[in-house]
């Protein structure tokens, strides 16, 4: 009996998900800004290595990154130390990002680098808000039969999270690197999948469950839940408008980060006015304007009174006190555009 092949890195997600892609369901087209960006996050792998590197421990990874076996035994190009697990139904494939030299033995080292808001997310909730990555990582510890090392890098400043992860006989003492525990175990693991191939083999499609990689599926289309939020509208698959519709809920994301980028920004730049009573400094290409602390107004006329008592009663109570400030970005030669 041939078993069906199951990527570690998958099995953490959506059922109907991974089943789709098995009964041989297309996925939403990636578009070659998708593709660039996935190239980007995966080479941003060798920079966290750096930064374990740096830390003195000695980091492996394989040669040329390229799996041999994959290549000779599957046809197929991946990248890390390869690991199988044989099951009754079914073999699940995966590809270490590293390995990590610690007291003579060789721990596995998973690395992801996490734009600012999903790298803030993992740092509150960690496995608890990202099952894909916990399913995933669960099977690289099952296969390599040992507790693992977790490294977080935020893309954009390079800040890292640094986890031991289900080291239950305390096996890995290192210095800043915090405990924790996997939400999910092997065997419950085995007996979603070994669910989902009973499906596969049937021809059927199993419910599926959110997760946290909802946002990026490439099975939107089959989706039970998003057709029954939708009922009486028209569901179009249309590779065109999936992508456009991609576009635009990426965009939210990218407004979502902007907003706290910027709110970041001027807190900094208020902060450093009020602290040395500054009115007005120019830094960064931005000139920044403080005007001191205000207080509400009041809004008092017998004529406004007479005419909307209720309306008078709320003008009549001050207004919340704020900061009265104003930020100007600077145009090339200095002055404000």
């Amino acid at each position: 009996m041939n078993k069906t092949m199951y990527g570690m890195s998958s099995v953490g997600g959506c059922s109907r998900a991974i089943a789709a892609s098995k009964l041989g369901h297309d996925p939403m087209p990636q578009s070659a800004d998708d593709i660039s960006r996935l190239n980007h996050y995966t080479r941003l792998e060798a920079v966290a290595a750096n930064q374990i590197s740096d830390l003195c421990y000695r980091v492996e990874q394989e040669f040329d990154g390229q799996c041999v076996l994959c290549h000779e035994k599957y046809g197929t190009e991946r990248n890390g130390f390869h690991v199988e697990i044989e099951s009754t139904l079914f073999t699940l494939i995966g590809h270490l990002d590293r390995r990590i030299m610690i007291n003579g033995k060789l721990y596995p080292v998973e690395i992801k680098s996490l734009g600012k808001s999903s790298w803030s997310r993992f740092q509150k909730e960690q496995f608890g808000a990202f099952s894909g990555y916990a399913g995933q990582e669960c099977c690289y510890l099952e296969a390599e039969k040992s507790p693992g090392i977790y490294w977080v890098m935020e893309r954009d400043t390079g800040n890292s999270l640094r986890y031991i992860v289900n080291d239950f006989n305390s096996e890995i003492e290192l210095d800043g690197f915090e405990r924790i525990t996997l939400p999910v175990t092997f065997a419950e693991i085995e007996d979603k999948i070994n669910q989902i191939e009973i499906h596969v083999q049937e021809g059927t499609l199993p419910d599926g469950e959110e997760s946290d990689s909802c946002w990026f599926c490439n099975y939107k289309y089959i989706c039970v839940k998003a057709q029954s939020e939708e009922k009486g509208t028209i569901i179009i698959d249309r590779p065109d408008l999936t992508v456009a519709a991609e576009q635009y809920k990426k965009g939210l994301e990218f407004e979502k980060l902007g907003a706290e980028m910027k709110a970041d920004g001027i807190l900094v730049l208020l902060t450093h006015a009020k602290q040395n009573s500054i009115d007005k400094f120019r830094s960064g290409g931005v000139s920044f304007t403080y005007r001191g602390f205000k207080g509400g107004s009041y809004f008092n006329t017998g004529l406004f009174k007479s005419q909307n008592p209720k309306l008078y009663e709320q003008y009549l109570s001050p207004k919340k006190e704020f900061d009265d400030y104003s930020i100007r970005v600077l145009g090339k030669r200095g002055s404000d555009d």
